[in-house]
């Protein structure tokens, strides 16, 4: 399993995690203690395993507690959030038998995140004032190990929201790794089929397709998404898979009347079919994620493959999966590369900000019934007073 989800699963998930001491401590002569600092945590815990779809209103419930100072181990921090990354593996993690490591009835709900430390342990090697980001779990603020968060990198002309982002590990990192470092990467002259590319990953895997001169076609759902490819993307061609004017199948074979080269696939099930009938000899298929799959089929065999599998073997192509953690050795390449695109004006991030705490479950349902563009967050930053 991953490591950056290790420690996560193990100690922010637990159902009774963070308890505080009372207040009616008493020192050796019978005198009350002066309570320690604390502060007020709202967080969503998950109340029952969601039966496919998630719902916002009945598998989640928000809590809140009482987080103090004192209950800070020596190699913890105390985190106030300020952003929260919505991502799909969150709900895979809702299921029992979870890649990631599942989170259990009445534990904190994941969320990687940014945000500023607040309290830091004798031995934690982390500053009073600095911002970290790290797994904070949905939740406005959060203990953890010091060694599970990582100084917050501010990089020239991008907003801080470019580290969950477009620098983001599970986002913007991740698409480059599926495009440059699992397969051999597109190159000028061949067709690059992109699915969800809508969402945070698939924008960013699609620009950057783009950029070694392939031609780029975008599949998403809805005029507005297809419109968002064409025109705020620039993509060579745009299919609705939920238009009615045509059918998906159709849809293809007009935006990819010379087949598909290279396949970046966030999504599975029948497009992924639909894609696989199309390769040409040679084609890499690139598997990112399975969308499709994560609201019940996954973790219990109803997965739907793709029974298309075997024009892979007609066409000499393959077919390779990948994590992002398997490429952290390429990381800084990736890094620089994105960061060098990014100044040339080839790949940028829409974002989609949801506000305050309470918006996390939404913000999570959006991302399963298409309901943004671009990367999903949550701010929990208070507004200024007037």
């Amino acid at each position: 399993k991953n490591s950056c989800f290790s420690y996560f699963n193990s100690t922010m998930c637990k159902p009774n995690d963070a308890k505080m001491e009372t207040s009616d401590s008493l020192n050796t002569t019978g005198a009350a203690l002066p309570l320690a600092p604390a502060v007020t945590n709202k967080k969503w815990v998950l109340s029952r395993r969601p039966n496919g779809l998630f719902h916002p209103d009945k598998d989640v419930e928000l809590v809140t507690e009482s987080l103090s100072f004192d209950s800070c181990a020596n190699d913890e921090v105390i985190i106030e959030t300020s952003m929260l990354s919505v991502d799909a593996f969150i709900r895979t993690m809702l299921d029992e038998q979870a890649y990631h490591g599942a989170t259990p009835i009445g534990g904190t709900l994941m969320a990687l995140g940014y945000g500023k430390v607040i309290h830091a342990g004798s031995n934690s090697k982390k500053r009073v004032g600095s911002m970290v980001v790290g797994g904070m779990g949905a939740q406005t603020f959060c203990k953890v190990k010091a060694s599970e968060t990582t100084s917050l990198i501010q990089f020239p002309f991008m907003s801080p929201t470019a580290s969950l982002g477009l620098m983001g590990l599970t986002t913007g990192l991740t698409a480059y790794t599926g495009v440059f470092h699992v397969c051999k990467r597109p190159s000028k002259g061949e067709t690059v089929v992109v699915t969800a590319a809508a969402g945070a990953v698939g924008s960013v895997a699609a620009q950057l397709a783009k950029s070694t001169g392939a031609r780029v076609v975008g599949i998403a759902g809805g005029k507005q998404k297809q419109a968002f490819l064409l025109n705020d993307l620039g993509l060579d061609g745009a299919v609705d898979y939920k238009g009615t004017e045509s059918t998906l199948e159709e849809q293809l074979e007009k935006c990819c009347p010379n087949g598909i080269d290279f396949v970046y696939d966030n999504v599975g099930g029948e497009i992924l079919d639909a894609l696989l009938y199309r390769i040409n000899p040679k084609a890499r298929v690139v598997i990112c994620g399975a969308i499709s799959q994560y609201s019940g089929n996954l973790n219990n065999g109803k997965v739907q493959g793709p029974s298309n599998y075997l024009k892979l073997a007609e066409r000499g192509a393959e077919m390779k999966g990948f994590n992002v953690m398997q490429y952290m050795y390429r990381l800084p390449f990736s890094i620089f590369g994105m960061f060098w695109l990014y100044m040339r004006g080839k790949v940028n991030m829409k974002e989609h900000i949801e506000q305050g705490i309470e918006s996390f479950p939404m913000a999570m349902s959006k991302m399963f019934v298409g309901g943004h563009v671009g990367k999903l967050m949550v701010n929990l930053q208070q507004p200024p007073s007037s």
